[in-house]
């Protein structure tokens, strides 16, 4: 790491404050944000804006994890895989689609909403979202969601490079996600 993890018992209110959401999920909480509270109000803005993709969403939990997953896959992110591999399963993705990410265009494991959103994903990635890809996106998603969808991606494309430039590596408890990857 390029700084310092802060430690889980942190002083600092605001610091505190955002763990706090780890400790009532019932885990420590991860590298990159005990990175990231080296600038507290910093984490505070990054942790909502994190928070209200994860958990006030409209869109069904399993589609932004496969759109996640996506991201980090395309991302070269083993620390975004390896903590959003855990999260899928616990959000119902099947082991199959799992498996088919890497060339999901060919797959017929993927329903029109899930291949809108990875092509979202995709085009995103190549900073090339096309009018058709959004519309399609729109269609299947409605505004609020192709929005949500939008910004997942461009977020966690964000979060891949965060992780990277802090120098991270993926934690002894998500190690076992790693030799899931496609």
């Amino acid at each position: 790491m390029r700084v310092p993890p802060v430690p889980p018992e942190a002083d600092d209110p605001i610091v505190a404050g955002v763990f706090d959401v780890f400790a009532r999920e019932g885990r420590e909480p991860i590298a990159l944000y005990r990175a990231l509270a080296n600038h507290p109000v910093m984490l505070r803005a990054y942790a909502g804006l994190a928070q209200g993709l994860r958990y006030e969403a409209g869109t069904p939990r399993a589609l932004r994890e496969l759109v996640i997953l996506r991201t980090g896959q395309l991302a070269g992110s083993d620390y975004e895989w390896a903590h959003h591999r855990a999260m899928a399963e616990q959000a119902g993705v099947p082991d199959e689609q799992v498996r088919a990410l890497g060339s999901w265009q060919g797959s017929g494991a993927f329903d029109e909403r899930e291949r809108a959103a990875l092509r979202c994903a995709d085009e995103m990635h190549e900073i090339a979202l096309s009018d058709d890809a959004f519309a399609e996106l729109e269609r299947v998603l409605g505004r609020e969601g192709a929005l949500e969808i939008v910004l997942l991606a461009g977020f966690y494309q964000a979060v891949a490079r965060y992780i990277q430039a802090l120098g991270l590596e993926v934690e002894p408890a998500y190690r076992r996600w790693l030799d899931r990857e496609p």
